[in-house]
């Protein structure tokens, strides 16, 4: 009897074993170490359990430290099954051919249909007409809006118009005599409170790129080359640097950080910052205000800047399995589907399609009031080089409106410096 039940057990463990080699392992890089971590670690955990053939094994680190390893894990052959990579970064990696591309029958064999997510969010991981990721993760630039300031100023609803945006930051600005922008008295060194803000550093050259699609244009040309000299681009970081000393309905030398805490204090109407910060609003006490999207400051179409990060599959050395790459693109697919992006946004991010935010769980959700601008969402992406042109970009805006240059004179020299790094940037490619 004894030796019968030794039997038995080693025929199970013989069993387990060869059930556990038949189950396809794969692993899965990403970056989400914040308060979001525990809600990619359960979705990875709800697949794995729904799975008979497939487990997937996960990292998170740093988004930088991937951005430093990809490269040469993928020259040493032991790149991770997938990789989720952020808007700014994913055109390099494909460029430098560290990604694999996702085909039209990968995407068809997979379930994976690019018509369901939003438009400008599935083109941000796209390079030379070839698709290199799915969207797991959106964010977006939003205009936070002081509610009780907007009423006292006579402003019934949100501005979605530059003309809008204007009579409402004038109305909103009040120096201590109870004086506006447009009354001859007006002191603007005494002022109450403010309309807007106008920033520098990243989150200011953010604000402009949104106006600068708006007017039409956009960082680079068709060649990819830096290209925002151009009179539409010219006239949308002048609007912003005329609402400083032109329109004087924004305090002069802000910053991201001087804003958020203005805001907080209820001392400026409108504050254009990322969702990321509509739950520390949410909690700040006695702030009562709204989140709509950005409104048209340009002249051609709404946009606003948006970042994401993207399931990529990288190159995998000569022989790699091809149920490994089935596999993870199954895993893709599953956990960009419409159920698992709406428990994902409870981490913090957007949908990443219309039929997310058509959930009716958003219907008392504060976030909901982006929802319309998500069509009209675009990122710094596209090219190799986004980090050498953003760099010239933020300083061309930060000389702009700090007066150390004009907007012409600092748009034609950030151009100048953008290229010549781009000219680097593609020797390094070659």
């Amino acid at each position: 009897m004894k030796r019968r039940t030794v039997f038995l057990a080693l025929l199970m463990l013989t069993a387990m074993a060869a059930f556990a080699a038949d189950k396809v392992e794969i692993t899965y890089l990403h970056g989400f170490t914040g308060p979001d971590r525990p809600f990619m670690e359960s979705l990875v955990e709800k697949f794995n359990s729904s799975q008979t053939g497939i487990v997937v094994k996960t990292q998170s680190q740093p988004w930088g430290t991937t951005w430093q390893q990809l490269a040469p894990l993928v020259a040493s052959g032991k790149a991770p099954d997938i990789v989720a990579i952020n808007e700014d970064q994913v055109t390099g990696f494909a460029a430098r051919g560290a990604l694999t591309e996702l085909t039209a029958a990968d995407l068809k064999n997979a379930n994976i249909a690019k018509a369901k997510f939003y438009g400008p969010l599935w083109a941000t991981a796209d390079y030379q007409g070839k698709s290199y990721g799915v969207p797991v993760h959106s964010v977006a630039l939003a205009m936070y809006y002081n509610k009780y300031l907007l009423q006292k100023a006579g402003i019934l609803n949100p501005p979605r118009t530059r003309e809008e945006f204007l009579k409402a930051a004038t109305a909103a600005t009040v120096d201590k005599n109870g004086k506006h922008p447009n009354d001859a008295t007006f002191d603007s060194t005494n002022v109450v409170t403010w309309g807007t803000g106008v920033v520098t550093g990243w989150m200011g050259g953010t604000i402009a790129y949104g106006v600068l699609r708006q007017n039409g244009a956009d960082l680079v040309d068709k060649n990819l080359n830096a290209a925002f000299g151009d009179a539409a681009s010219i006239e949308a970081v002048q609007f912003l640097v005329d609402l400083v000393y032109k329109y004087k309905v924004a305090s002069p030398n802000g910053t991201e950080e001087s804003e958020i805490a203005a805001f907080r204090q209820g001392k400026v109407a409108f504050n254009f910052n990322g969702v990321w910060m509509l739950e520390q609003y949410k909690a700040q006490d006695g702030l009562t205000f709204g989140i709509s999207p950005v409104p048209r400051l340009g002249a051609k179409m709404d946009a606003a800047w948006g970042g994401s990060s993207h399931l990529t599959l990288p190159k995998q050395k000569a022989g790699y399995d091809a149920a490994k790459r089935a596999a993870a693109l199954k895993f893709v697919a599953w956990l960009t589907q419409p159920e698992n992006n709406l428990y994902w946004t409870q981490a913090g991010g957007l949908p990443t399609q219309p039929a997310v935010a058509a959930d009716k769980s958003y219907e008392s959700n504060m976030v909901s009031g982006l929802f319309s601008g998500l069509p009209n969402v675009y990122a710094t992406s596209g090219y190799p080089w986004v980090g050498q042109v953003r760099g010239a970009w933020d300083a061309a805006i930060e000389a702009s409106v700090l007066g150390k240059k004009t907007v012409t004179q600092a748009l034609t020299d950030g151009v100048v410096e953008a290229n010549k790094q781009i000219d680097q940037a593609r020797k390094a490619l070659q």
